[in-house]
């Protein structure tokens, strides 16, 4: 062997001696559940009845002859009251008023005695009159409409009168008979048109157990929304313009979640009593979660850290993979290395999420406890704070573009969402604030609030 080979030898020898074999092992790895915040918002909602559809269905029910009297034998009287032309409605606050045109038809018989022999005639006469007639409605503790009708002045604009000397007939009499009648009459109208097409307990019940099932909002950015409600008030029902209006406020739990499905409730809360309030103050908070995967991160951090080398003198190393998991609190970054040494350095540190800059960041970075020894043994040049400066601001990850997407094309959806046939979710998420990280085996969420509105409209319900 000549002297040229033995000097490839021993450097190839010296080269072989001079790199080292990590001996780390992997910390303990463990997670905490995740919890959602549980701050309730009221989401604003509406009901309205339609006056002109109410006068239509009472109308309906409620028109030619209203009241007939045709026993002439107990009072000397028969009475015909004929409504002479449809209703018209007026809203003032929860009460709804109109002014009633009737025509009054009257046979009055007439007696006395002729030679002590009765005699008795009959006279017939026609008139017509006005009656104020108001209808107050409220909600009942089962969520079904209550009206109280009541009849006030009335004006004759034609006062029945008979051709006939001597003869005069009752008109206080005659209208008493008639308007005590009618406020029967139009009480049990009033709430039969609305039996038959207002059923405000059915609606309810339909839209409390469907805002429980969550809603994918943003299939390209995986955005769910899900509404938990609580309770259900309502603030005194007041008229505005031709309608009448239910202002509801709904205490919920609102979640929404960015890279993770929401689930249905196992069981759905039932619809609460009804029960009415002086204020509804809106306090409009969503629980947010949003899930990165660590598939994603992964992905994010290869892409600027994979292949990066570190020298510290004449030695170095290159990063050939990096991969993360949890530690309770704590992340976990698993880096491969070869070249001086080759093997695997564990390191940890905090997570934390900066709202301003919308990026996810790693503090506190330092090797783990073990690798630490194991590198003290080993290849203690590692442990200068150069190669964690290095690697430390690669691991900022931005979610800017994720964040801003998920707002935008969410605002879109939440603009006149139908969540079933006469049910209209509106909403709009103005910004979300994230202070609080969770590690899970598969993703990190980021919990928080977004701020913004919702608001369920239900429309005209008669």
């Amino acid at each position: 062997m000549n002297v040229r080979t033995l000097s490839q030898l021993a450097l190839l020898c010296f080269l072989f001696s001079c790199k080292t074999q990590l001996s780390t092992l992997k910390p303990d790895e463990n997670y905490i559940a995740p919890a959602m915040n549980t701050k309730p918002s009221t989401i604003a909602m509406g009901i309205d009845l339609d006056i002109p559809q109410l006068e239509k269905g009472i109308n309906n029910s409620f028109k030619g002859t209203i009241y007939e009297d045709n026993n002439i034998e107990d009072d000397n009287v028969m009475v015909k009251v004929i409504k002479q032309q449809d209703i018209r409605f007026s809203v003032v606050g929860s009460t709804i008023k109109c002014n009633l045109p009737l025509k009054i038809w009257v046979r009055y018989r007439y007696k006395k005695t002729v030679l002590g022999v009765p005699v008795s005639t009959d006279y017939e006469a026609t008139g017509a009159m006005n009656i104020d007639v108001s209808s107050a409605f409220s909600l009942t503790k089962d969520w079904k409409i209550a009206t109280a009708t009541t009849i006030g002045k009335y004006v004759w604009t034609e006062t029945p009168k008979i051709n006939a000397a001597g003869i005069n007939i009752p008109v206080t009499f005659v209208a008493d008979m008639a308007i005590k009648s009618l406020k029967g009459k139009i009480s049990s109208s009033i709430d039969k048109s609305i039996s038959d097409n207002f059923n405000l307990r059915s609606t309810m019940e339909q839209t409390w157990n469907v805002m429980q099932n969550p809603i994918n909002v943003n299939k390209d950015y995986d955005v769910w929304l899900k509404i938990n409600p609580v309770a259900l008030y309502s603030t005194p029902i007041v008229g505005v313009g031709n309608k009448i209006s239910f202002k509801l406020g709904m205490n919920s739990l609102i979640e929404t979640s960015v890279g993770s499905a929401l689930t249905a409730p196992a069981t759905k809360t039932k619809l609460p009593d009804y029960q009415m309030v002086n204020a509804i103050k809106p306090e409009f908070q969503i629980n947010t979660n949003i899930n990165v995967s660590f598939d994603k991160i992964t992905e994010l951090a290869q892409k600027y850290v994979v292949g990066q080398e570190f020298k510290e003198g004449r030695k170095h190393v290159k990063i050939t993979s990096i991969t993360m998991f949890g530690q309770g609190e704590n992340i976990v970054v698993v880096i491969n290395v070869e070249g001086s040494a080759n093997g695997t350095v564990y390191c940890i540190g905090k997570l934390q999420y900066d709202n301003q800059t919308q990026a996810l960041k790693i503090t506190d970075f330092d090797f783990e406890m073990k690798t630490r020894n194991a590198l003290l043994k080993s290849a203690n040049w590692l442990l200068h704070k150069n190669f964690l400066k290095m690697i430390e601001p690669m691991l900022t990850i931005s979610l800017k573009d994720q964040m801003q997407g998920a707002i935008t094309s969410s605002n879109s959806f939440l603009k006149s969402y139908q969540i079933r046939k006469g049910a209209t979710l509106n909403g709009n998420l103005n910004q979300i604030t994230l202070d609080k990280i969770t590690i899970t085996p598969h993703s990190i969420i980021l919990g928080g609030a977004a701020s913004g509105s919702l608001k369920i409209e239900l429309g005209d319900l008669l």
